[in-house]
């Protein structure tokens, strides 16, 4: 199977998905089974540049070896480049760029095969609140968060309605952004720490969330499509004895969270696969992604967010997922391949049908 690999991105999480590029290379480069053979990588610069290599059947590079082997485009030339290939496409693309609805609009018009998804659910879960609006009214088994969204055109309305409705413990955190990048918890709501928060944020992100901070215990579940088939990985509990995990923790190599995949009851296995089930259905994710949850002292489920493309090194939670479940990377490329060849099949024979209709 030939293939193309995109990564990169104008995104806050630009070395995230590096790092995922790295990884995959160093997979492929050493798979024992030869049957995926990328052909091409596109690379997206922070500033915007579209760096392009043919491989011509040589190995995958590191990034830094590609940086200074690649041709340099424009990136208005990318839908050009990537239909005269006519390859299917692996993103790695997070955040802005990859995970926001513009690559899934741009392949969907220019009908350019790929990982890339449905771009009506991408972005709709690039938005934390309404993702969260969305999943909370699908599982009336979830609890809600209280949360009030403060943005540039209700700023000052949103901060009165903050401090009305929630005292603290409060966590902020971005709408847009990804990775818990300038996500923090504060003990006291004050109206110079919002707006203190809101400059902060500005260059990144023109909306922010206050919410209600949830004392538990953090869980995350993986999710597989196989055509149709929605088939949840083992769900991973996250021990972090500091009980918040925003993006410090998360690099910080002396972090002292971890994930864990035994003495998870088995009752609440069940409640949030279940839920893991419904929403990743509704928000038609293409074939993967991974969910996140916080569960209370009183066994409440609280929705944290879907990630359309999770990380994908060695040491991320969905990698251990696929490995908990017999899988690796490769089987999540060819589902991936497998899944965009059938669901452009079905668009050929809806064409067909509508055709005869008309």
């Amino acid at each position: 199977m030939q293939l193309a690999l995109m990564y990169g991105g104008r995104s806050v999480e630009h070395d995230g998905s590096i790092a995922m590029y790295n990884h995959i290379a160093d997979v492929l480069n050493n798979a024992s089974n030869a049957d995926i053979s990328p052909v091409s990588i596109y690379y997206i610069s922070r500033s915007g540049d579209l760096l392009r290599l043919a491989l011509d059947g040589d190995r995958l590079p590191k990034h830094d070896e590609f940086a200074t082997r690649a041709e340099t485009h424009p990136l208005a030339s990318l839908a050009h480049l990537l239909k005269r290939e006519g390859l299917f496409v692996f993103s790695l693309l997070q955040g802005q760029d990859g995970e926001d609805g513009q690559i899934q609009a741009l392949a969907q018009f220019h009908d350019i095969p790929g990982s890339f998804g449905d771009k009506t659910a991408a972005m709709l879960s690039a938005d934390k609140y309404l993702q969260g609006v969305v999943a909370n009214r699908l599982c009336l088994e979830l609890t809600p968060i209280p949360t009030v969204q403060v943005s540039q055109g209700n700023f000052e309305a949103g901060i009165k309605e903050a401090l009305r409705h929630l005292a603290g413990p409060c966590v902020l955190k971005p709408n847009t952004l990804g990775g818990s990048f300038l996500t923090e918890c504060t003990d006291k709501l004050s109206e110079d720490g919002l707006r203190s928060y809101s400059e902060r944020i500005a260059p990144f992100d023109a909306s922010f969330l206050v919410q209600q901070r949830i004392f538990g215990t953090e869980y995350t579940c993986g999710i597989l499509i196989d055509h149709h088939e929605i088939m949840p990985l083992p769900i991973a509990r996250i021990n972090n004895p500091s009980g918040f995990l925003g993006y410090v923790q998360k690099k910080t190599r002396s972090s002292s969270y971890s994930v864990e995949f035994h003495d998870v009851e088995e009752k609440l296995q069940t409640r949030i696969a279940s839920i893991s089930t419904k929403i990743a259905r509704e928000f038609r994710l293409h074939t993967f992604g991974r969910l996140d949850f916080i569960v209370d002292e009183q066994q409440r489920v609280h929705f944290f967010e879907i990630n359309l493309v999770p990380g994908l090194t060695a040491n991320c939670m969905f990698t251990k997922m696929l490995a908990k479940a017999g899988f690796d990377l490769c089987h999540v490329i060819r589902l991936a391949a497998s899944n965009e060849a059938n669901a452009r099949n079905r668009e050929k024979i809806r064409k067909i049908e509508t055709s005869r209709v008309c």
